[in-house]
């Protein structure tokens, strides 16, 4: 199993046919994981992540994408 920091990532939706790619990136700029969602409600939950947590990291074996340890509630760097 490896945990990945991702540090980057590049996100599309396809108007025309209604699919989305997301890519993420290491520190160091390599690929991690490039995605293709056919649900955009899944699409807007992982862009939603990629948008507002941080630190992220992607778990290749299990193909998971997580937060980091924070604390509890929204303003925690309040």
């Amino acid at each position: 199993m490896a945990n990945i920091l991702v540090t980057s990532y590049y996100s599309r939706w396809d108007l025309a046919d209604h699919k989305g790619r997301i890519a993420l990136y290491d520190s160091s700029n390599q690929l991690i994981e490039n995605h293709l969602f056919t649900d955009p409600a899944e699409f807007q939950v992982v862009a939603s992540m990629l948008r507002q947590e941080k630190p992220l990291w992607f778990d290749t074996e299990a193909q998971h994408l997580r937060t980091g340890s924070e604390p509890v509630g929204e303003w925690e760097n309040r």
